[in-house]
């Protein structure tokens, strides 16, 4: 079951939706590296979001599209994709 995202989502919301994408999406990367960097790599996308979302937020964007997008660009495509 999909769980609707609720605005602003919660630093664990979005640590979560990092190590989930990490997981599914790059399992090689995801067994190469130990829990202690998956979950500062996680925290660091959480937090670069957050910042983003904020600024996007500033320059008047709504705040469902600010932290859609934030979540898009810092999270989802935080591997290079």
């Amino acid at each position: 079951m999909v769980r609707e995202t609720t605005y602003p989502p919660s630093h664990a919301d979005l640590v979560a939706k990092s190590l989930t994408y990490i997981r599914e999406n790059h399992p090689n990367y995801w067994r190469s590296i130990s829990d202690q960097e998956r979950q500062q790599e996680a925290e660091a996308d959480a937090s670069r979001a957050e910042h983003y979302a904020q600024i996007l937020i500033s320059q008047g964007v709504f705040e469902s599209a600010a932290w859609s997008q934030s979540i898009r660009e810092m999270i989802l495509g935080g591997m290079g994709d």
